[in-house]
């Protein structure tokens, strides 16, 4: 039996853990073909520099030219079984073993042993490294009954804490905290993008804090280039909190690389949705956002269905604001103690990213009715960002200035009268929307209804910014039918065009169109206008804008949808 170092590329060594395969591409195959069961390999992670785990080849190597991770080509393989799979925190740093290896020698540097990918290991060597491996395996299952203890302990202290909080209200007096300022502070993070040196719309940065405030759910979609993954990040950054990137892969099938998964070894590893939210959960005075890059590189509805159904049971939370159940099913809490309480914090939100084209999946409607749809679309090349003045300062936001009024409308309390008439206003719109969408099955339910109301009472708080950046005002209730209703209409069938034709009139002038001429005056001047995405005579100028565009495409192709 002999043993083998294995230099991994970081992003293949999940897949490689799940299928129990490794495999590489035409560099070290004559290596691998040298494997046999029963082999020793360990596995070293090129990106990170460390040593993440220790396998025994189970089987001859083989060739197979079915895609196993991102990119192909990887078709030289072999089968492993794990014998040590260390913790992220416990994998061993290449300073701990290099000075140590004999192999290191025959070529005066060890980046020259894991350039050939699959390198054999002198007996002395294979031996070293074991010792090294176990007892970091050591270590890592010591550090987990540590960690379990310690979460058990803070939970404990939680609930004394909130006891000794509890008899401190009743003995000291209250007081009025200082108010948060929605509008000035709306300002203030347009002043910082723009400080930045990034150009967007200041309706498109009031929209998506408008629709994050009341649902921490957001699709940001446009083409590539249109600053989709920067804005989550610059908002984060402007109002004092965090952002973390989650680049979404092809072969997400479940929740295993979302929430995390036990091992062959009944041990938990986390995934990244999890490791942020309890980020949000340790720090409940900083928001926090997940951004889910591509997320439609795979099907969403798969590997995001558990978070999906946690972010609609949202329940409000003892300090304020809304937060989910744990995250974890039953059996995985029990077997991972320190992550048995993650949830959906009130201060923590996903946000995701797409781009519609052949190669990604479309959305199902159980995705898109959890979600507000935000595109980022008006591309301006002219504007070219204004030349920094000094370096911009983040004002921080407190944690409850993110927090929603309320989930629903049904528990809303201390409504103005001004606050009603945008209620009012959205449940008309929708109401009358509803006429042409439900004979194509298509209408919007409460849900829906609740969300775009709270979104007009979130919005009015800033108004004013609301705007272009030639300063026209922007209608948020446009904004509102465009990110929850125009993303549901896809397809080609007769009832879809009478509801399209319908709401096409709606939008633009208050009354539906009936007939396909009816509809030719609008289309013929949104061509004449260079097919803006902005009708500005029409009553929803937005919402007018893509039906144009989207009637257009139906009728050229026989099929239409919002994604383009």
């Amino acid at each position: 039996m002999r043993g083998w170092l294995w230099a991994v590329p970081p992003d293949n060594y999940p897949i490689y853990v799940r299928t129990e395969t490794f495999a590489v591409r035409r560099v070290g195959r004559a290596a691998l073909e040298q494997i046999c069961p029963g082999d020793t390999i360990f596995a070293y992670l090129s990106g990170s520099k460390v040593i993440a785990g220790m396998f025994e080849a189970v089987g001859e190597p083989f060739r197979d030219s079915t895609a196993l991770v991102a990119g192909g080509g990887y078709r030289h393989r072999v089968r492993v079984r794990p014998v040590v799979l260390l913790s992220e925190e416990a994998w061993l740093p290449y300073e701990a073993f290099h000075e140590k290896l004999t192999v290191v020698e025959e070529y005066n540097h060890f980046r020259a042993v894991v350039q050939q990918v699959v390198h054999p290991l002198p007996k002395v060597d294979e031996k070293v490294l074991e010792f090294l491996v176990r007892a970091r395996q050591a270590v890592d299952m010591e550090m987990e009954k540590v960690m379990a203890a310690y979460d058990a302990y803070l939970r404990a202290k939680a609930g004394r804490q909130e006891e000794d909080e509890a008899t401190v209200r009743e003995a000291v007096p209250s007081y009025e905290a200082q108010p948060f300022d929605c509008g000035s502070a709306l300002e203030a993070l347009l002043r910082y993008v723009a400080a930045r040196g990034f150009v967007y719309e200041p309706w498109q940065v009031a929209a998506y804090v408008a629709a994050l405030r009341t649902k921490p759910f957001v699709i940001l979609a446009g083409v590539t280039g249109t600053g989709k993954s920067k804005l989550p990040a610059l908002v984060e950054e402007a109002t004092g909190g965090r952002s973390r990137l989650v680049p979404v892969r092809p072969d997400w099938t479940d929740s295993a690389d979302v929430l995390g998964y036990l091992d062959l070894q009944s041990r938990f590893r986390p995934g990244a949705v999890l490791e942020a939210a309890r980020a949000a959960v340790d720090q409940p005075t900083r928001h926090f956002t997940c951004l889910v890059d591509e997320m439609n590189l795979a099907r969403v509805e798969q590997y995001l269905a558990e978070v999906l159904s946690r972010i609609e049971d949202r329940r409000p939370a003892p300090r304020g604001g809304y937060e989910s159940p744990p995250l974890l099913e039953e059996n995985q809490r029990a077997a991972a103690p320190v992550w048995s309480d993650v949830r959906l914090a009130p201060n923590f939100a996903l946000v995701g990213t797409v781009n519609m084209d052949e190669s990604a999946h479309g959305f199902s409607r159980k995705v898109l009715d959890r979600a507000f749809t935000l595109e980022l679309a008006d591309v301006d090349l002219t504007a070219l960002p204004a030349p920094p003045e000094g370096t911009p300062e983040a004002a921080r936001w407190p944690a409850s200035a993110w927090y929603p009024r309320a989930t629903r409308l049904g528990a809303l309390e201390g409504v103005t009268e001004n606050e009603q008439a945008h209620i009012d206003r959205a449940v008309e719109a929708l109401a009358e929307a509803n006429r042409f969408l439900a004979p194509a099955q298509l209408q919007v339910a409460y849900r829906t209804r609740d969300e775009v109301a709270l979104f007009l009472l979130h919005a009015a708080d800033h108004q004013g910014a609301f705007r272009t950046r030639g300063g026209e005002a922007v209608d948020p209730l446009d904004l509102a039918l465009h990110m929850k209703v125009l993303p549901r209409l896809a397809g080609g069938s007769r009832p879809l065009r009478r509801a399209l034709l319908g709401l096409l009139g709606w939008a633009t002038s208050g009354a539906a169109f009936g007939e396909d001429e009816d509809a030719r005056p609008v289309l013929d001047a949104w061509e004449a206008a260079g097919r803006p995405n902005c009708l500005p005579a029409a009553r929803f100028p937005r919402t007018a804008a893509r039906l144009c565009l989207m009637w257009e495409r139906l009728l050229a192709e026989g099929f239409t949808s919002f994604w383009l």
